[in-house]
């Protein structure tokens, strides 16, 4: 017997007992029923009987109620449609069902003629209506709601109307007279239902809980498309892992207009609605961040013109700018200015295209990778360590494996492009020649690395240090076999 099932049977327990009970009293006891107690007294005979009915006939409508109510609305149709029923269906059917047992009171346990009661209360309706207008117009605008199902709780919509304020959110509910949407501040808005029913209604969970979305920037039209490409659209991809997850889409730039201070490209991107509405702020704070990383701005007019310098590539950030982001880095903090040089002019630049393996895990390598452009993401390898990198996504300004290049080890993970990637690539004879120009350098870059395997540890602590340094000073001793 499972949980919901439990709950229903002990929601329809109480009242089918009571039923039985008073049925069984009414089909054993024939007439006698009523001497229970106070036999001899006629008032009291009739009392009983009148208690009797009223409470078999309310019982037996609570027990239907019950029923409709959990077994038929809650179990068969909200599994035959996948959504849960609206409580105005619910309030309906009961309402249905208790006037139909007040109406078998009346004429069975107290022998009233109905058809008095039914005209008496066709003209205290009549009543009713005039002066309930309003009333009833947002009760029947509810019902035929409901019954459209053009919404359906849980999902999202926006409600727009000439002259109005616009309402987004979730449909949280359709009771009798009001309709309640919870927005995307978290605030309820409670509308009447016939002010709902006539608006515009746009339904974003329907056919597909899933919509586009795009956001236009606009690029100096000196940055390579391929390059502009790369930074936005890692930079959107970034912003939806946060707030969708792993299972986010993977977002497309296209070349939206061309206006004198630049491009403008739209990046497309596509999620739930209830990820959409808070994505925008975000999306931007991440495309500013990209782009500062690349050393890109947003474009804006200009009143100069353009005279490039000597050896000045688009495609890629120029020597002071690499050098700057490989200085950012923990690994080379504390380095001179000559030795980042020294790095930033033998390193190696490399465009890979997304959806490629750049290492796989478990081989070796003698390439220190820095991220320039792009966005990857990192699959733990069979062997995990503590020395694993446990972070799902590397971005831009991340160093990856620095101990295969630095100490000979293999890589403990594959690492993957999510998007086309620019990288740095350090290699180790680049190192060799570092040391060898500035042995110190070797000593500064054993303690950084320490310091990121074990971070939090004492100045004491130089057990790891010493051990790293030992490890790289045998790793790139010269062809002479001397240690550095």
């Amino acid at each position: 017997m499972t949980g919901s099932f439990k709950q229903i049977f002990g929601k329809i327990i109480a009242p089918l007992l009571v039923c039985c009970i008073i049925f069984t009293l009414f089909y054993a006891g024939g007439d006698n029923y009523q001497n229970f107690g106070l036999a001899a007294v006629d008032s009291t005979r009739k009392a009983v009987k009148y208690v009797l009915g009223v409470i078999a006939f309310l019982s037996l409508a609570v027990l239907s109620q019950r029923v409709i109510r959990y077994v038929v609305f809650d179990g068969i149709v909200a599994r035959a449609t996948g959504a849960p029923v609206p409580r105005l269906l619910s309030q309906i059917s009961g309402l249905v069902i208790y006037l139909i047992a007040t109406s078998a009171c009346a004429g069975i346990v107290f022998d009233q003629d109905l058809t008095v009661l039914w005209a008496a209360s066709g003209v205290a309706g009549l009543v009713l209506g005039m002066a309930l207008k309003e009333l009833l117009q947002d009760v029947f605008a509810g019902i035929a709601l409901n019954i459209d199902r053009a919404v359906r709780i849980g999902e999202y919509i926006r409600l727009h109307k000439a002259g109005d304020d616009t309402v987004a959110g979730q449909l949280l509910e359709i009771s009798w007279r009001t309709s309640r949407v919870k927005d995307f501040y978290g605030d309820i808005v409670i509308l009447p239902n016939s002010k709902f029913s006539s608006c515009t209604i746009t339904n974003f969970s329907q056919p597909e809980p899933t919509s586009y979305r795009f956001v236009t920037i606009t690029l100096d039209a000196r940055v390579p498309q391929a390059r502009a490409t790369r930074v936005l659209q890692a930079a959107v991809l970034e912003a939806l892992l946060g707030l969708v997850g792993p299972e986010a889409n993977q977002p497309w730039v296209e070349v939206k207009s061309i206006k004198l201070e630049g491009i403008e490209y739209a990046i497309y991107y596509k999620a739930e609605w209830r990820h959409l509405v808070n994505a925008r702020p975000l999306i931007f704070q991440s495309i500013l961040t990209h782009l500062s990383q690349a050393g890109l701005e947003p474009a804006h007019a200009r009143q100069d013109t353009f005279s490039p310098s000597p050896g000045h590539n688009p495609h890629h950030p120029d020597l002071g700018r690499l050098i700057s982001l490989i200085g950012a880095t923990e690994l080379f903090k504390g380095l001179t200015e000559s030795d980042l040089f020294l790095l930033g002019k033998g390193a190696h630049l490399q465009v890979h295209p997304s959806d490629r393996i750049v290492v796989q895990s478990g081989e070796a390598g003698t390439i220190l990778y820095l991220i320039i452009e792009g966005l990857l993401s990192v699959d733990p390898g069979r062997r995990k360590s503590q020395r694993s990198d446990p972070r799902p996504m590397l971005r831009p300004g991340d160093l990856f494996d620095p101990s295969v290049a630095l100490l000979g080890e293999a890589h403990s993970n594959t690492v993957r492009t999510r998007t086309s990637v620019l990288l740095c690539e350090m290699s180790r004879e680049l190192f060799s020649a570092l040391f060898r120009a500035n042995p110190e350098t070797i000593y500064q870059i054993g303690r950084n690395l320490a310091a990121q395997k074990r971070p939090g540890a004492s100045d004491q602590d130089n057990e790891v240090a010493d051990d790293l340094l030992r490890q790289m000073q045998h790793y790139f001793a010269d062809s002479t076999g001397q240690n550095l």
